[in-house]
């Protein structure tokens, strides 16, 4: 555990990214907290694709901790990752023993040591950097404990007949608790089978398949609801249909990721937060090509040889069902593969890792310790680079400063740059970068947008709205473009344009504060008072933070008459105020008045 803490521990100075953080935690007000609302919304939202009310949990419980300061949400990650390194070490040596029982006159510390050197290569190998070191990957480490806990009770409910249905109860309530973290081990039922061939041997041979199927049916009954709840979870808008992305392109990147993965198993460079998938793919691509190959090449050799080496079969079969659900069959997002996807996907390679260890020993007794020695210098290189990927993602314009470094036509790392530099101050930065997010992909939505953003601050209205009218055309669902073209339009003076523009972004998203905000200022414009009263209330809702719509509220309640309303809003505008902030002597003037 040492060890895999020390591989992580510059992630304790990571600050939130803006890879999602942003989405999940620091511009998502509705999980801070554990009272009732807080949970009726965690476990009743699909937000950003995911059904993850356990993840959502655990962020509360860093919330009431920690607040927002990302330490406490870094460590929650480490802890759990090093909580799945003592599990899955408890894992491999079920597995090493159910293998091969301790051969005669074999060390008691042999299988222990075996299963340790495998467990390290899971936990401190740089592929885990991703799940570990990015805050909004919670729901990999906790979803991958609860997993790990599924796989150990069902390994000791077959070692021991005697409990084995309290062992099998407790392996469903995990799997259920893991799913309901994360829906991507819902190939488990599949996984289990195969153990169940190899090394558990319950399978085959004459042996009877009903009792090892029948009990099964708890896990397929709780993984079907998963994935039932997956699919509704999914953003339609990011599924990509079959017109962009057809069947061949699809079996093209799956046979490709199933290469990647493993390459990057035995070398580990080149590391980056996203891989883009470029759209149309070309089946066709010397890659793609040479990786269906492997793939179909690897799967004959292993079915003639599968009696001869049964434990390759069994998990090179484990790695390729567990990763399936993510090799892009039913492609979401603009990802051809990502690094997280080999958190629980390359436990596999893992254990062959100690059972090679676990066997050199036995071959070579007299340089056991000299192999231990061995095993440990290139878990050292490991560790070393997990350090170095983990610094990564430290920041948002380092993360995509490398992201860059690795591919300067990364639209997305362009653009989300752009945004790093835009908050900065730098301007010039953050158009330089949106231009170049439009050169590699004039389709890209959200850099038309955050250009226009840009522009609008510029005070170029014209040009502001010409951008924001290209990514509405591009996302005619996009709520946040609404409202920027409507504040480009209000400081033009077309009030009624601005309030048909929030207007529409309320009806796209009831919960964008930034449209309450808005439609309010127009309708307190128009005299329509209470209307922008119920407004403003609706955007402190969402974020009660907002200043300015607490002094807006305040001057609407004061024209309407409720002038103690109005200095109480004042009052609490007034506390949220930074010092130094040049609005707050214009609200301190509201107050005084």
């Amino acid at each position: 555990m040492a060890a895999v803490v020390a591989a992580f521990f510059p992630a304790l100075a990571n600050e939130f990214v803006n890879w999602d953080d942003d989405l999940n935690l620091t511009d998502n007000p509705y999980w801070r907290g554990l009272g009732p609302a807080q949970l009726r919304w965690m476990f009743t939202v699909m937000h950003g694709g995911h059904y993850q009310p356990l993840s959502w949990v655990s962020y509360a419980i860093d919330y009431q901790i920690w607040g927002l300061q990302p330490f406490g949400f870094h460590l929650t990650n480490l802890v759990l990752h090093a909580a799945n390194a003592v599990v899955f070490w408890l894992v491999v040596m079920e597995l090493l023993r159910a293998a091969a029982p301790p051969a005669k006159g074999e060390p008691a510390d042999t299988v222990p040591l075996a299963a340790a050197v495998g467990a390290l290569f899971f936990a401190v190998h740089p592929l885990r950097v991703e799940s570990v070191a990015w805050a909004s990957e919670r729901r990999d480490v906790l979803a991958g404990f609860f997993f790990l806990l599924t796989v150990l009770a069902y390994l000791r409910a077959a070692r021991d007949p005697a409990r084995r249905l309290p062992h099998l109860a407790v392996a469903t309530v995990c799997f259920a608790l893991s799913l309901l973290s994360k829906a991507w081990a819902i190939t488990l039922p599949a996984v289990l089978l195969v153990l169940d061939a190899y090394p558990l041997r319950r399978l085959g041979a004459g042996r009877p398949v009903g009792p090892v199927l029948s009990e099964k049916i708890p896990f397929v009954v709780v993984a079907v609801a998963a994935a039932t709840l997956a699919l509704l979870a999914q953003n339609v808008e990011a599924l990509r249909p079959l017109s962009q992305h057809g069947v061949m392109a699809r079996v093209a990147q799956a046979g490709y990721g199933l290469c990647f993965y493993v390459w990057r198993t035995v070398v580990p460079v080149g590391l980056s937060p996203l891989y883009l998938l470029e759209m149309p793919l070309d089946p066709t691509e010397p890659r793609y090509v040479a990786a269906m190959v492997l793939v179909v090449a690897t799967a004959v050799t292993l079915f003639v040889v599968r009696r001869r080496v049964p434990w390759l079969v069994a998990g090179v079969a484990c790695y390729a069902i567990i990763v399936s659900p993510v090799l892009g069959f039913a492609q979401s997002g603009q990802q051809k593969v990502a690094d997280r996807y080999t958190y629980l996907a390359c436990l596999p390679f893992a254990v062959l890792v100690a059972a090679a260890v676990r066997q050199a020993a036995l071959r070579w007794p007299s340089a056991r310790r000299i192999g231990l020695v061995a095993a440990g210098v290139p878990l050292l290189v490991l560790g070393v680079m997990t350090v170095r990927q983990t610094m990564v993602w430290h920041d948002s314009m380092t993360l995509w400063n490398h992201a860059l470094g690795l591919d300067a036509a990364n639209y997305i790392g362009r653009t989300n740059r752009g945004v790093v530099r835009q908050l900065a101050g730098d301007m010039a930065g953050a158009l330089a970068d949106y231009d170049a997010a439009l050169a590699a992909n004039p389709g890209h939505a959200e850099a038309y947008k955050n250009r226009g953003t840009v522009r609008a601050a510029a005070e170029e209205w014209d040009a502001a709205i010409a951008d924001y009218e290209v990514a509405l055309r591009l996302k005619p669902g996009y709520a946040d473009a609404y409202v920027s073209r409507g504040a480009a339009r209000e400081a033009k003076g077309d009030l009624a344009g601005a309030l048909d523009d929030y207007a529409e972004a309320c009806a796209l998203d009831p919960g964008h504060a930034r449209a309450l905000y808005g439609r309010a200022n127009m309708r307190a414009t128009r005299g329509d008072l209470q209307g922008a009263i119920a407004d403003y209330s609706a955007a402190l809702q969402v974020n009660p933070g907002y200043v300015e719509a607490w002094n807006n509220r305040g001057l609407a309640k004061r024209r309407a008459g409720d002038e103690a309303g109005a200095r109480a809003d004042f009052t609490r505008a007034l506390a949220l105020a930074p010092v130094g902030w040049p609005g707050r002597a214009y609200i301190q003037r509201n107050l005084t008045k």
